[in-house]
């Protein structure tokens, strides 16, 4: 049996020969495979060089990013080494200050990770770990607590200052002090809780420190009496004013007027009795009188 052939005739034009190919079904479908495995073959070739390109491409700017970071981690440590720089100098600082202020033996809190705590004056150096964010972190935490506490003992320190009577609240002559003495009505032998201080009729009185009056009035034979609490257990009394200034409730500061000296209740003459008691004990006022006397 013949083979069927497949013909195909091509005329170009009307006058010229025309072409004539024959060929096989077999032919055709091995000529149409390969042409459909060269067009694949070429897509694959295609991709993969554009995948090549973009790797090349990638591997490039990693390159260029390896180098930015190097610069950049170079940078880091430099900034590291500064800055632990300054924290070791305001540990330094904040630790003398803490030893000014009496915080020997005082826990501030940072030992380093994993370290025993360090205290305040012990005069031994926490384990210092290699420079990290993390240890930076960690050190700028204990420099802060530290401070924390200077700053509050010093603000403690302070306010116990303000609140000690210190000053004289009026400059005159002792007619009498602290301790046994004869009544001057009676004539026998008493306590005398507080110091006579004469001076002229209108002398302004001043309170010796802050605190805030919790009685002002009459109070028997202290006449017109301002009574003014002081933190940390301070107490101050004033007794024979001519003339009160100020009411019960108020805050006065070291200083500031309280009233005027003068010769109300059971008194002699013109003078101020002023007393000083520590925890509800009366003291002797001489020892609170840092200015005059």
């Amino acid at each position: 049996m013949a083979r069927r052939l497949n013909t195909i005739i091509i005329v170009p034009h009307s006058k010229a020969r025309f072409l004539k190919f024959s060929f096989s079904t077999r032919t055709l479908v091995v000529a149409v495979s390969a042409a459909v495995g060269a067009l694949i073959l070429s897509v694959i070739a295609i991709a993969y060089t554009g995948s090549a390109v973009n790797r090349r491409v990638e591997v490039q700017q990693l390159k260029s990013e390896n180098t930015e970071l190097v610069e950049v981690n170079r940078r880091l440590e430099t900034t590291i080494s500064e800055v632990q720089g300054r924290l070791d100098e305001f540990e330094e600082r904040t630790t003398r200050l803490a030893l000014a202020a009496g915080m020997e033996a005082q826990a501030v809190g940072f030992s380093g990770v994993g370290g025993a705590a360090t205290r305040v004056g012990s005069g031994g150096p926490y384990d210092r770990l290699p420079e990290s964010p993390e240890t930076l972190s960690a050190q700028g935490r204990w420099v802060q607590n530290q401070l924390d506490l200077v700053e509050g003992r010093l603000t403690e320190q302070n306010h116990l200052l303000a609140s000690t009577p210190t000053i004289a609240p009026v400059v005159g002559l002792i007619t009498d002090g602290f301790g046994r003495r004869k009544d001057p009505f009676t004539g026998r032998l008493a306590h005398h809780d507080g110091l006579d201080v004469s001076a002229r009729r209108g002398t302004p009185i001043r309170a010796p420190a802050d605190g805030i009056v919790v009685f002002s009035g009459r109070n028997g034979g202290l006449g017109r009496c301002v009574r003014i609490s002081h933190d940390f257990g301070f107490t101050t009394v004033y007794g024979h004013l001519d003339k009160i200034t100020v009411e019960a409730g108020a805050e006065v500061h070291r200083g500031q007027e309280i009233g005027l000296l003068g010769n109300s209740g059971r008194s002699t003459g013109p003078h101020l009795h002023y007393e000083v008691h520590v925890n509800g004990v009366a003291k002797n006022p001489l020892y609170y009188i840092l200015d005059a006397f």
